[in-house]
Parts: C-alpha cells; structure tokens; sequence
C-alpha cells in the first residue's frame, strides 16, 4: 500500500473497529476489566505502519493479549486492509528501568547510567541546548514518572550503580513533559541542566560511532543504539506512526501514539531495563528516535520489540536543540 493508504485505513480503524464503543466488547475477549482503567488505556490492539519495500507498506498490528490474536477484531482489521497487514503479539510493554551497574564516568557520555537521585537508573542519551547544556533522557529516568522537581538531583551513575548525593550530582533537573493517563502521550521526556565543572562529549557514541545530528526517522531501517545495560546494539525499525500503545509504569498504564517500534538484529535484545533514555540513530548515525520502553516478547526474532518517540517530537516538545560538540 502507498502509505498515506495506510494512514488512512489507520485512523479509519480506531473510529469502528477499535472505537471507545467497541472497547468493552474488546476487553471481554481479552479478559480485561476495561471500567478498572481509563477507556484508552486497556492492552489490546496497536496500529502502526510497517515498511514492505521502498515505497510499499503494510498495516503493522501490534496485539498485547495473546485471547486478541484469533479474535473476530483482528480478523476484521486484516480483511479491512485485504490481507495487507502484518500481525504480531507483543504482549505486556513497560518501562525499561534497572539491572546492572555501571561505572562512575567523567566526562560524561552518551550512553551511560543516569538517574533522578529517587530512582533506580537510566541511560544518558544524548546533550541538548537552550542556552545551556543540558542531558537528555526519560520523564521517568530524570523526573521520576512526573514526581520531581525543577531544580532536583541528577545522579551519574545513577542511584542503583552508586550514585550518590552529592559527590555524583551533575545536574539539575529543568525541565520534562508530563504523562498523561488520560488521553494519549507522545513522549516520555527530560531535560537537566550540567552542573556547574562537569565536562562532557556530545560527540561520541562509543560502539557506535560519532553522533551527526538529527535525522530523518525513514532514511533507513537499520539503526543503533548505546544504551546502560546492555550497550551497543543493532536492530531496524519494524513499524512506525504505532498508535493506541499501552505501557506499563509506577504510576499506571499509560497510553502512546505516534510511536516508533524496533527489533533486534543481533543475537541479543535491542534493550533491556535500564537502557531507557537511549538515543536511536540510523545508519548514518542521525538522532531518529529516544528509547523508552520494551516488551519481553514479540519480534520476528522472538527477542522482545523496543519503543521510541520520534526524536523531532521530543525536540519539538521540549523546546531544546541537539548538542553534538
């Protein structure tokens, strides 16, 4: 299909198949009580749209209740986009937050473990600019899912690798977009500003290779990333414009559109807990999208499937520029 088709046949879908109406239908299949939650923030259906070839894509169905995958819903989604549609079940998605420790690291760099001083760690992505320096990562890796304050402790390493106040202290927080549960989110964001003598490289993604901007989400499906747990990876972009998202947090489950969806394409996982707030580069390592959730499963590779925001959205939406000398 062309893909303003499939943007068409997307947002066509979400008014009948998978309509606030059809929603408690839906949730009876899944065996999910719906009336516990706000109405879009059930795990049921995703839509996104998955590339075939240059110019040719499909309707990438993303199901997060194995009862959906055969259900008369998902049938009628296929039949609707005449059997060009890519079907997966990407099961439970949460945050990516914890395990392994890493090391105190100065100057700073991209990639390494960073954390609001209340929470566990997370991964430094990148630097950005508005007027000062600032480090880039996750609402729940520098705001601690909206609970911090401007002006708070940034932790490098972060608190689960040993991070403490204050010798480890190189920022303070500046500022974040707030999630939502009601509604759809866009972005899982935060900014912190570099504490006054912290040195650090804006350039280098080690594994990687020299960061050269920002880029175009589609000039390539190949991409990377430099992450705390389970550092350089390779993977490609599988769907993209993914809407109707449900993921875990601390706080609750959390609706996303407009999401950008990748696999691994080495023999390990694209991500694991910890690497949220890694930057996504393409091939020719532009910014293209900032990690901030996964799934265990799912994948063509069975190795679980990593979620991004569209790195031009989290820019946009915080009112900064990238940072790359």
């Amino acid at each position: 299909m062309r893909l303003d088709s499939v943007r068409e046949l997307k947002q066509s879908l979400f008014t009948s198949v998978l309509s606030t109406a059809n929603l408690d239908q839906l949730a009876r299949v899944a065996g999910t009580h719906a009336r516990r939650l706000p109405a879009a923030n059930v795990r049921l259906i995703a839509l996104g749209i998955a590339r075939r070839a240059p110019e040719d894509y499909l309707l990438a169905v993303r199901v997060q209740s194995p009862l959906l995958l055969r259900s008369r819903q998902v049938e009628r989604i296929v039949a609707r986009a005449r059997n060009e549609a890519e079907v997966r079940y990407v099961g439970r998605i949460h945050k990516l937050a914890t395990p392994w420790q890493q090391k105190r690291t100065r100057p700073l760099k991209i990639g390494v473990s960073i954390g609001h001083y209340k929470i566990t760690a997370g991964t430094l992505g990148c630097f950005v600019s508005a007027g000062e320096v600032m480090v880039l990562s996750n609402n729940h890796v520098l705001a601690n899912e909206n609970s911090a304050r401007k002006g708070d402790d940034i932790l490098q390493p972060g608190a689960y690798d040993g991070g403490k106040q204050p010798g480890d202290v190189v920022a303070k927080l500046d500022r974040f977009v707030r999630l939502q549960t009601t509604g759809a989110n866009v972005v899982d964001c935060a900014a912190a500003t570099l504490a006054e003598g912290i040195d650090y490289n804006a350039a280098t993604i080690t594994g990687v290779g020299k960061l050269a901007g920002a880029g175009d989400l589609h000039a390539s499906d190949a991409v990377s990333k430099m992450g705390r747990t389970t550092g350089a990876t390779q993977g490609k972009i599988t769907a993209f414009e993914v809407d109707n998202l449900v993921i875990g947090y601390d706080m609750g489950e959390l609706r996303f559109d407009g999401q950008v969806e990748v696999e691994s394409a080495g023999e390990g996982p694209f991500s694991q807990g910890g690497d949220s707030g890694s930057l996504i580069v393409n091939g020719a390592t532009e910014a293209i999208a900032l990690l901030f959730a996964g799934s265990d499963t799912g994948g063509s590779n069975g190795l679980g499937l990593t979620y991004a925001n569209p790195f031009d959205e989290v820019l946009k939406q915080l009112k900064v520029d990238l940072v790359t000398k």
